[in-house]
């Protein structure tokens, strides 16, 4: 199986060498699949100097903040391209082992990218995503299909050069590229076994350096006024943030026979998951 990866950073080329692409080569991936995406010149002066002694060299101009990015690597890949999309801070790529104990992935490629793109084209998505919570205790083995969030620190997608698809927002984008394949797909596909760990509100640059409180509210609202049946907002006690939660409340939605007609291929998931469950 063909595909990419693709790694917005800003201003933590470190963090990048650190974290990210001390993984992908402990993973052994090949350097000509992997993409780092910069947002100036300068910028790719600075992260070309600190990954000179690493295999991942690939750095490309792109634009500054988090929804221009992501747009521009949408952009940048053919159509069809399989593009699985990390975060610059990733540290591990965990797999659920028991309720109290999660173990590093055997192999990334196989037990990750490759087994996400299979469960989309096995159900008719082109998203797929990972547990947001490194938890053990919440995750399970299995592969969810519908409306399931896809947190934006590692996820896959099947590119395409499609408005409906392009993010508008730097804060909640994840929430917001889900919500839209969603709309257009019928379903996103998240495997619950896996999670990664990543430090997301508190590692220096990327974007801390721009990302307010207001921000981050004004996002939620704006994602809750344009998909009114498909999430809510909360404020999390324990930061403080505004957050989402997603499930489609429609009473017109589609039952699980329809979908499947639709393009839900099959309810049997490969191995290792042992269950799949779907959510309207």
């Amino acid at each position: 199986m063909d595909w990419e990866i693709a790694v917005p950073s800003y201003r933590r080329a470190q963090t990048l060498r650190e974290k990210t692409a001390s993984l992908l080569e402990r993973y052994k991936i090949p350097p000509e699949r992997v993409t780092i995406f910069v947002a100036n010149e300068q910028e790719k002066i600075a992260y070309a100097n600190e990954l000179a002694q690493t295999p991942y060299r690939n750095i490309i101009v792109g634009e500054v903040g988090m929804g221009a990015i992501r747009r521009f690597i949408q952009k940048h890949y053919p159509e069809g391209t399989r593009v699985m999309n990390l975060d610059d801070d990733l540290s591990e790529v965990l797999k659920k082992k028991s309720d109290k104990e999660l173990v590093p992935v055997e192999d990334l490629g196989r037990d990750v990218i490759e087994r996400g793109f299979y469960e989309c084209q096995k159900n008719g998505a082109k998203m797929f995503g990972v547990y947001a919570a490194a938890n053990p205790m919440f995750m399970r083995n299995l592969v969810s299909v519908g409306l399931y969030y896809c947190i934006g620190s590692c996820w896959g997608v099947v590119s395409r050069h499609d408005k409906d698809l392009s993010v508008t927002l730097d804060d909640k984008e994840d929430f917001e590229r889900t919500l839209q394949h969603y709309v257009k797909d019928g379903c996103v596909v998240r495997l619950d076994d896996i999670t990664v760990k990543s430090k997301y509100y508190t590692e220096a640059g990327g974007m801390q350096v721009t990302r307010t409180e207001d921000r981050i509210k004004t996002s939620a609202e704006n994602l809750v006024k344009r998909f009114p049946h498909l999430c809510s907002m909360y404020i999390r006690e324990t930061t403080g943030h505004a957050e989402l939660r997603l499930r489609d409340s429609r009473g017109d939605a589609k039952p699980i026979e329809v979908l499947k007609k639709q393009g839900f291929k099959s309810l049997k998931v490969a191995k290792p998951p042992k269950e799949v469950r779907f959510r309207r």
